[in-house]
């Protein structure tokens, strides 16, 4: 009896055992976690090109070092809208969510401008209802998980077309079909500030993947067992409901520059600018030296948060020499709609390479009297003219010789003109 006792005993500690290192994924009746990742663009369809860069290769690294992060969790499971190199609707992609009964899906893309002026990371979300909420929830962890590996954050924007719909087809046919969305654009490839965050090698765009991965993880309270990670305690952002959230196409309220200081020595101005907007937040900031004929390129307004700025900032200028300054400042929001300053007029800082009136007279005696002394005192000048010297006396010699040469021919002929007369002269 003790025996059999001491059996159910082990045996019941051994289920222990087994049970505390199962993953408690196995025992749950839960369903599992459905992703859907749209590598963006294939086939035909290239997107953004840039140097040897093409986006549709890009977005598919991204998607599949996405997917083997993701599938490292627990009770999940991911698909990929296209497997390979290969066209696809955008209708298409939303239906596969549709039909895979996905609980998200996520579209990455990355970016251009028309003017190769802009930078940083942003997220298109649905401007309805549950699905702005959703998309937004998510959007601002990988917003987050962006700025720390030191991209400059555009926001989490939404964008409407004439028919007062979501303007990018993949939000629009997946909040029509009820499927939540995000669409990533990682960063611009034809802008140098965004340069260094895809441009060294294969696994820095992997490295995108596992970050979106990571947001994906933190939203829906993963854990896996295989690496450790528990994200089931994390708190998404509370975000208000509204049917429907419109983008910011005002121009911010306030923009204006005051000059603090000019160092003249090193050709400088050091700047205020205040800036504002109500619906938005600062995002960028450039000058203009020639009162807005040219601009410099755009520059970061320093910010608290993705979606909040400060409303001051102070910054220092390079300044041409001996060129008049009107100096003026623009200020853009969230969605790059801008604000232009007062003027502010800098007089012409005089170039230390060109001399004061009063200071051209005194190096202009300076050099001539460096001149005279170096002229009395050269020895090269003393050799010249002893050359000259010679060549005069050779030169006077000549000249001798040739009239010697004349007047002894002279001689000559009158001696014969003389002794020809004494010969027929009449007897």
């Amino acid at each position: 009896m003790k025996k059999l006792q001491m059996i159910i005993s082990v045996s019941i500690f051994l289920l222990f055992l087994f049970w505390m290192h199962v993953p408690l994924s196995v025992y749950a009746d839960e369903d599992p976690t459905v992703i859907v990742i749209d590598p963006g663009h294939g086939g035909d369809n290239l997107g953004a090109e840039f140097d040897t860069y093409t986006e549709k290769n890009m977005t598919m690294t991204v998607a599949l070092a996405m997917k083997e992060e993701l599938e490292k969790y627990d009770n999940v499971i991911v698909y990929l809208t296209r497997e390979g190199d290969e066209s696809m609707s955008i209708k298409d992609r939303a239906l596969f969510a549709k039909e895979k009964n996905a609980d998200f899906l996520f579209c990455l893309h990355f970016n251009s401008s028309v003017n190769h002026n802009l930078y940083g990371a942003e997220v298109w979300v649905s401007a309805f209802g549950d699905y702005y909420v959703l998309g937004r929830q998510f959007a601002e962890i990988n917003m987050q998980l962006f700025e720390e590996m030191g991209l400059f954050s555009r926001g989490i924007k939404v964008r409407l077309n004439d028919s007062d719909d979501n303007y990018y087809g993949i939000l629009r046919y997946c909040t029509d079909l009820g499927v939540p969305s995000v669409l990533i654009e990682h960063c611009h490839l034809d802008n140098s500030m965004d340069f260094p965050f895809y441009q060294k090698g294969e696994d820095q765009l992997k490295e995108f993947g596992r970050k979106d991965a990571e947001a994906v993880a933190t939203y829906f309270g993963l854990t896996s067992s295989l690496t450790g990670a528990d994200y089931s305690n994390f708190p998404n952002t509370d975000i208000s409901y509204q049917e429907i959230v419109r983008p910011d196409k005002t121009e911010p309220e306030e923009c204006s520059i005051e000059v603090l200081s000019v160092n003249e020595k090193e050709a400088t101005a050091s700047v205020a600018i205040h800036a504002k907007d109500a619906d938005s937040y600062i995002q960028y900031y450039n000058y203009s030296l020639d009162g807005g004929n040219t601009w410099s390129e755009l520059l970061s307004w320093p910010r608290t948060y993705w979606n909040s700025s400060e409303d001051d900032h102070v910054f220092t200028v390079q300044l041409p020499f001996d060129q008049d300054i009107e100096l003026r400042a623009a200020a853009y929001n969230g969605y790059d709609v801008f604000t232009e300053s007062n003027i502010v007029m800098i007089p012409a800082i005089a170039s230390p390479e060109t001399p004061s009136p009063s200071a051209v007279q005194k190096d202009t005696t300076a050099i001539e009297t460096y001149k005279e002394i170096t002229y009395e005192s050269s020895p090269d000048e003393s050799y010249f003219s002893r050359r000259e010297k010679a060549y005069l006396i050779l030169l006077i010699l000549l000249i001798s010789l040739i009239m010697a040469g004349i007047l002894y021919a002279m001689v000559r002929m009158i001696l014969k003109l003389k002794k020809y007369n004494n010969r027929h002269r009449e007897p």
